[in-house]
């Protein structure tokens, strides 16, 4: 924290640019754990990657400078705890952040009988899915098909490696598995009850993942 005497030096647009610079500094670190650990490849777009970039955005990069351009005075007797409460309160909202991205992140992208399924770290079936990613090393990418067994009902031993059993999936008749007009490949909707928009292609003939579309 600069001295009252140092913040006579500064207006308050060099204070947010100030604050912005460590802002960025912060968001890009945060961004790298995003994009390369937490959502990497396809989850990002599955796992509502852009969502969590928002939150960060918003918290590190909005809040945090935009509360210093508005109070700060350096002439005010008050500036120091000002900036000291602006501190905190952008510390605590990023550390909140943080912890909720980092607890909801995708840990799997999964066929799960008629479409694929996003599960999440904080989800029962992705606390018990950790070692098995580790140990399959599979990009994450899981199948399990079976009629008969309810989705609350599915436990880890049921999910292998998606490669495995690829060929099947575009053998079952589901209304979520569609055929794209121009490219003649397969598109399998990603959590159809959340939305309507998002899928994955797959070849036709032998069901192997080729991109993350949205419509």
């Amino acid at each position: 924290m600069l001295l009252k005497k140092e913040l006579t030096e500064y207006n308050r647009y060099q204070a947010f640019a100030i604050h912005m610079a460590i802002s960025l500094v912060i968001f890009f670190i945060l961004l790298v754990c995003i994009t390369q650990y937490w959502y990497p490849g396809i989850l990002f777009d599955t796992g509502n990657g852009w969502k969590a970039i928002g939150m960060i955005v918003g918290i590190d990069l909005i809040l945090g400078p935009l509360l210093t351009l508005i109070v700060f005075n350096p002439f005010k007797s008050s500036i120091k705890f000002d900036l000291a409460v602006i501190a905190l309160v952008q510390i605590a909202a990023l550390a909140y952040g943080t912890w909720t991205i980092h607890q909801t992140r995708p840990v799997a992208l999964a066929f799960i009988n008629t479409s694929f399924m996003t599960i999440s770290a904080n989800s029962e079936l992705g606390k018990d899915l950790k070692e098995k990613i580790q140990t399959l090393k599979t990009n994450q990418l899981f199948y399990v098909f079976d009629d008969q067994t309810p989705k609350d009902s599915l436990s880890v031993e049921q999910f292998d490696t998606y490669s495995v059993h690829a060929a099947e999936v575009p053998k079952i008749l589901t209304p979520y598995i569609t055929t794209d007009l121009k490219s003649g490949n397969l598109k399998v909707n990603v959590d159809p009850l959340m939305s309507n928009y998002r899928f994955i292609t797959i070849d036709p003939s032998s069901g192997q993942i080729i991109d993350h579309i949205r419509n």
